[in-house]
């Protein structure tokens, strides 16, 4: 049979192993979620440049025809700029439809 000093000696060993395994338990918590937040950001980082592939393909289009456009014909700096001033609403409101886009996606969980 067990003595109270035996006894008292494994009731004392028995909390520290319950406190022991709180810790490892909390450790482990936290582990885990800084390995999630390390995924996250990793998964943003590989997500953000498909963000922008809408748009460079919009912009390089763009930028092909000014440049073929600008070949054919000479034109004067004031027809250029006026040219470019048309352009600048439709572009704008493109860059407006992706941005809210991008935003809507970076909300969703």
């Amino acid at each position: 049979m067990f003595g109270r000093k035996e006894l008292e000696q494994l009731r004392v060993q028995k909390q520290a192993l319950l406190l022991e395994s709180s810790l490892n338990r909390h450790a482990l918590i936290s582990e885990i979620d800084a390995l999630r937040s390390s995924a996250a950001r990793l998964s943003n980082a590989i997500r953000a440049p498909r963000y922008f592939v809408p748009l460079l393909v919009g912009v390089a289009s763009l930028a092909g025809f000014l440049a073929f456009r600008g070949v054919r014909r000479p034109v004067s700096l004031f027809t250029r700029l006026a040219s470019a001033a048309k352009w600048i609403g439709p572009a704008y409101s493109l860059w407006r439809s992706f941005s809210a886009a991008r935003q809507r996606d970076a909300d969703a969980p």
